[in-house]
């Protein structure tokens, strides 16, 4: 004898779990960070999938920016700074200070090392540069939500830095790429290459 219909009754075993024809439902993409990226998760207190807008990160890149650019000033002086001591007719001393030529190239040297040191370093350490800490964003490995590699964070630091010793347009062009990731999640092209994603901490 057929049973009437009850709604809030299961299904019995190997009954299909919605009315036959009806679409069926794709499974929710994981959270970056999630079980199924390793079950590890992103560390205590920070956000799960929660891509940083474009306008922290362009703040945290402006603040980086003066960071370094202070930073190689400051270096390219100090290590380039001789020291010359003359003696006048009278007989007295002086001594004068003199930056050394050719100031343009080992300024834009100690800046590129400066920056890979800096970038590099302070996101396998602490997932975020001073700038990113700043304005609450950092960057994670998208597998596993944990701080970059050093190979992930070599990486996100050599393509934009290749990009800008050939053109500056290509460098800028390379920062604005996460504008053009069409999964919404914020991307950029050295994201891409890095397995990473830049999110929100707060």
């Amino acid at each position: 004898m057929t049973q009437p219909y009850d709604p809030n009754q299961p299904p019995p075993y190997g009954a299909p779990a919605q009315p036959y024809g009806a679409p069926a439902q794709p499974p929710a993409p994981p959270a970056y960070g999630g079980p199924d990226y390793g079950g590890y998760g992103p560390p205590p207190g920070q956000r799960v999938n929660d891509p940083a807008p474009m306008g922290m990160r362009l703040l945290a890149r402006i603040i980086d920016g003066l960071l370094v650019s202070v930073a190689s000033i400051a270096i390219s002086y100090a290590v380039g700074m001789h020291v010359f001591s003359t003696t006048n007719s009278n007989g007295t001393h002086e001594v004068s200070f003199q930056a050394y030529n050719g100031e343009y190239f080992e300024l834009a040297l100690i800046g590129l090392l400066l920056t890979c040191a800096y970038e590099v370093g302070m996101l396998v350490v602490k997932g975020a540069t001073l700038g990113k800490m700043a304005v609450g964003v950092r960057v994670a490995m998208l597998e596993n939500g944990q701080n970059p590699t050093l190979s992930a964070a070599f990486t996100r630091w050599v393509i934009p830095a290749v990009a800008g010793a050939v053109l500056p347009l290509f460098e800028a062009v390379i920062f604005l790429s996460p504008l053009f990731d069409s999964t919404h999640r914020n991307r950029g092209w050295y994201d891409l290459a890095a397995k990473t994603i830049v999110v929100r901490t707060k």
